[in-house]
């Protein structure tokens, strides 16, 4: 093996490990910006075993909610992304990340906490609309 052929050969091997670095580098990061809603859509996170969350759901479900508002709901106990849009929403209302729970909804750039400032909201949110 010639000094060129050598040359060549650790070029390119060192092409490929910077490509592999790369490549590999950004599969670990989050690339994508947490938004949990914009002006027109409300934000509902719940746990998928919060006794209070289904409290909401089924007044939801009964007052028809979902029929006359835009509302989005984001499980978070199983889905990571989701748990970290609702920190995200935490954050834009200033309340310590550590200490948030559920039943939550993020709506207008504020945050309501509990099953009662939650219902209180879409309660006045559908009164608005009749």
């Amino acid at each position: 093996m010639n000094k060129q052929t050598l040359i060549t050969g650790l070029l390119i091997l060192l092409i490929l490990g910077l490509i592999s670095f790369v490549v590999l580098g950004s599969k670990n990061k989050n690339t994508t910006k947490i938004v949990p809603v914009n002006d027109k859509t409300l934000t509902f996170f719940y746990g998928n075993t919060c006794p209070h969350c289904a409290d909401v759901e089924k007044w939801m479900k009964e007052n028809k909610v979902e029929e006359k508002i835009n509302i989005v709901k984001k499980e978070v106990y199983e889905n990571k992304q989701n748990a970290k849009e609702l920190e995200s929403a935490a954050t834009i209302c200033k309340l310590p990340t550590d200490s948030i729970g559920v039943p939550f909804l993020f709506a207008e750039g504020k945050c309501y906490i509990g099953s009662p400032d939650v219902i209180s909201y879409l309660s006045e949110k559908i009164s608005a609309i009749k």
